[in-house]
This record gives structure tokens, C-alpha cells and sequence, in this order.
């Protein structure tokens, strides 16, 4: 039987706090047998890291469906017991479409999940070029679910502002840098001088990603007992978050989201001989390479891919002791607080972000509050019945997202990046 994820948690705290005490001076000697031990249980730990991950994942992507219907319930007025059962009512026949198209749907199914013209008319759009595809957006009602998941397979959507529009205009978004200014001590009947904040402004667009065509068996879309909403939006999602993460991270900016690796500012370069290696000092000048009015940020993070993290956790004091250590309470890892910690500071993993090499850049530190992520809420599936997937016994969909990603800090201060030696 899986462990709950309380008792996950349980078992990673108790052996996080074997860790610490083995690594304590005052409580353990270090010796070359205490090493092996600490190494197995680092080892215990990232397995049990997994375990938690994918129950909470699946925990957070599972419709909450009293949340849902009580935040509509804000915006349109309704009842919770209204939207909840709209909210049911849309996802049985957004279902019924992805398991048999648009013509099994009563006029009120249809109502609710196939979009509408200025004048209230039901649009079908048709893919460009064909008369097998059929266009469909995912019912507004339902982008919470979707937007969810597109949160739990990107890296950057962990810590990044998301911002949700509902049409895809570009949006001129004014950006401010208040580092250097201050109040003043002002004397009777003295007028107060003029403290100009720095301003700049970036235009936040709506590019398209798509999830490439996804085949789905006939078996599938008609076994009652699959979940086929979660299958056919999870693989949509997955395969988004995906492709939008690697731009998020280290997009030009140019006909493409702006990567925050792409904007952020040097903060430190490592001493010759660390063109594949990391140094505990090169992150800690990294630290103080961004100041400290982003530093006090909730959101400030160490971002890096699991290899560079794997280096990160190698790293030994001169008495060969680890230099990180895992959260050693359920109360510090548990909840949307939970995640492991270098030098106080949380610690994202991002398989987008480059491996340690000569120049390379692979860690990243700041406030990514200041990066800002644009959804637009209006994603189209196409349902492709032409030959080349009938004749499989399948059924393909693909997925169309708009989105943009930005630095919003005007003076690209809040980020700041660790390069890798030349030599």
C-alpha cells in the first residue's frame, strides 16, 4: 500500500535530522564510515523527494471542485452550487467531445464548451487547409485545472508572476528600479525634494506553443473507466509546459519570450579550473552579487538543473562534512512552503538551465517575483479524424497556448547568474 504523504514527509524529516546530527561536530565525530552512512541516507532522501513530489503533483492537479465553484461564485455572482454544477456540467461535455466530437452535443453542452461569436453563435473552427480538424477551446471554466498542470512540469512557473488575460493584445507593462532610492529627514515648512523612481517599460506578447499532435486509441477515448479530460489535457500540458519552460528560461526575447538566464546580469565568474566544478564561495558572491532589496523577496531562489544540484550537494566543508542539508522538519517541507533550502534561500530545479561547462552559466539567484509569465486564456485543441490516424485505430489531438515571458525589473538587477570558468 502507498504511504500517505504525511508519513513521507515523516520519514524525510526523520532522516534529514539523522543527517544534521551526523554532520554536527558536537554531536558526531567524522569519520570515513559516517561519510558512507551520510552519503546512503542523501540517497534515501532523493527517493523519498520523488515519492513526495508525485503524490503532491497529483494531489494539486485533482479538481478541487468546492475552490473552484466558490472563486467563480466571486466573479459571476452565482451560487457555489450553481458554478459547481456548471462546472460539472462543462466537464461533461467537454468529455463528450474529446470522445466523440462536437456533433453528439446537445445544443446547451455545446453552450458550454464550444466558443461563440460577438452575437452569441456557436463557432466550430476548422483547421487551415483541412476539413478533418476540428478546433476546439478548452471551456474557461476548466483553465484553472489546465493552467495547474502546466504549473507542475516548468521549472520557471514554480517562481515566476503569472499573469492571466484573456485575449492575446500586447500589453505595455511599466517597470520600475527602487533600489536607490530612499526617504528623507524633511526640517518645518520645508518642502520635500523629488525622488524620481528609474522607469522603463516592456511589451509582454502572446506567442503561440504548441504541443505537436498527440495519437490517442480508439480503446482509450471510449473506456468509461479513463479519465479521458485529465489524459488528453495532462499530455497537452506537459508537453507545453515543456517547450514554454526552455523559452522561459533561455528565450532570446527576440520573436520569443525573454529567458530569465537571457536577462539576468553576471553576478560572478569562477576562478580558473572550474569549467565543469562549482565552488560553495562562487554561490555565496553570487548571493551578494544581487541586492538585498530583492534578496528579502519570498520568492528569491538558487535555480539550477538536477546535475548541477547533484555537484551543490557534493560540496564539503575542510572537514569533509556536506555544505547542504536537507529540511529536517515536516512542517518546513510540507505544504506550499516545502522545498529544500542553500543558504536560506529555496532552491528550484530547472532541467532548462545549462549543464557546469566553459562559460556555461548554470545557477541562477534572485527575485523571481520580477519575471513575469503571461497566459492567455484561451487554449485550442484540434481533434484529427483523417485517415492517417483512423486508419491506426487513433485519434489525434493537438494543443495551441499563447504565452510571453519577461523581466519586468527595469534596471535587470534582480537576477543575477554564476558563469563557469573559460579554463
Amino acid at each position: 500500500m502507498m504511504k500517505s504523504l504525511q508519513a513521507l514527509r515523516e520519514a524525510r524529516a526523520a532522516i534529514a535530522k539523522k543527517i544534521r546530527n551526523l554532520l554536527d561536530p558536537a554531536v558526531t565525530k567524522y569519520t570515513k564510515e559516517v561519510e558512507i552512512e551520510v552519503d546512503g541516507l542523501y540517497a534515501e532522501v532523493t527517493v523519498l523527494d520523488g515519492q513526495i513530489s508525485r503524490i503532491e503533483r497529483s494531489v494539486a492537479m485533482s479538481d478541487d471542485l468546492e475552490e473552484r465553484a466558490h472563486n467563480l461564485g466571486d466573479e459571476n455572482g452565482r451560487s457555489t452550487d450553481e458554478n459547481a454544477h456548471q462546472i460539472v456540467a462543462a466537464r461533461k461535455a467537454f468529455v463528450k467531445l474529446l470522445r466523440n466530437g462536437p456533433s453528439v452535443l446537445s445544443p446547451e453542452e455545446r453552450a458550454l464548451v464550444l466558443p461563440a461569436d460577438a452575437n452569441g453563435r456557436g463557432i466550430r473552427n476548422i483547421a487551415e487547409g483541412t476539413n478533418t480538424a476540428g478546433g476546439y477551446l478548452v471551456p474557461t471554466i476548466l483553465m484553472p485545472n489546465l493552467l495547474q498542470k502546466l504549473k507542475y512540469f516548468g521549472g520557471m512557473r514554480d517562481v515566476a508572476t503569472i499573469m492571466a488575460t484573456s485575449g492575446g493584445y500586447p500589453i505595455a507593462w511599466a517597470t520600475t528600479d527602487e533600489t536607490a532610492n530612499a526617504g528623507e529627514l524633511v526640517a518645518e515648512n520645508v518642502a520635500a525634494s523629488t525622488g524620481d523612481a528609474t522607469f522603463g517599460q516592456v511589451t509582454i506578447n502572446a506567442y503561440k506553443f504548441s504541443s505537436k499532435i498527440i495519437p490517442v486509441s480508439f480503446e482509450v477515448l471510449q473506456d468509461s473507466s479513463v479519465d479521458v479530460e485529465s489524459f488528453v489535457l495532462g499530455a497537452i500540458a506537459i508537453r507545453i509546459a515543456r517547450g514554454q519552460n526552455t523559452y522561459f528560461t533561455i528565450g532570446t526575447g527576440t520573436s520569443q519570450p525573454q529567458g530569465a538566464l537571457t536577462a539576468a546580469a553576471l553576478g560572478v565568474t569562477l576562478a580558473a579550473g572550474n569549467t565543469t566544478s562549482i565552488t560553495f564561495d562562487g554561490l555565496m558572491d553570487l548571493y551578494h552579487a544581487v541586492d538585498p532589496a530583492y534578496r528579502v523577496s519570498p520568492n528569491c531562489s538558487y535555480m539550477m538543473n538536477d546535475s548541477t544540484f547533484k555537484a551543490v550537494k557534493k560540496l564539503k566543508d575542510t572537514s569533509n562534512r556536506p555544505l547542504w542539508l536537507p529540511q529536517s522538519t515536516v512542517e518546513a517541507f510540507a505544504g506550499d512552503g516545502g522545498f529544500d533550502t542553500l543558504n536560506g534561500k529555496r532552491l528550484v530545479i530547472n532541467q532548462d538551465m545549462p549543464n557546469m561547462a566553459a562559460n556555461a552559466k548554470p545557477v541562477l539567484f534572485g527575485d523571481f517575483s520580477k519575471y513575469m509569465i503571461r497566459d492567455v486564456m484561451e487554449v485550442q485543441i484540434l481533434r484529427f479524424t483523417d485517415s492517417a490516424y483512423t486508419s491506426k485505430g487513433q485519434i489525434g489531438f493537438l494543443g495551441w497556448a499563447r504565452a510571453d515571458g519577461r523581466l519586468i525589473d527595469a534596471s535587470n538587477a534582480s537576477l543575477a547568474y554564476l558563469a563557469n570558468s573559460a579554463t
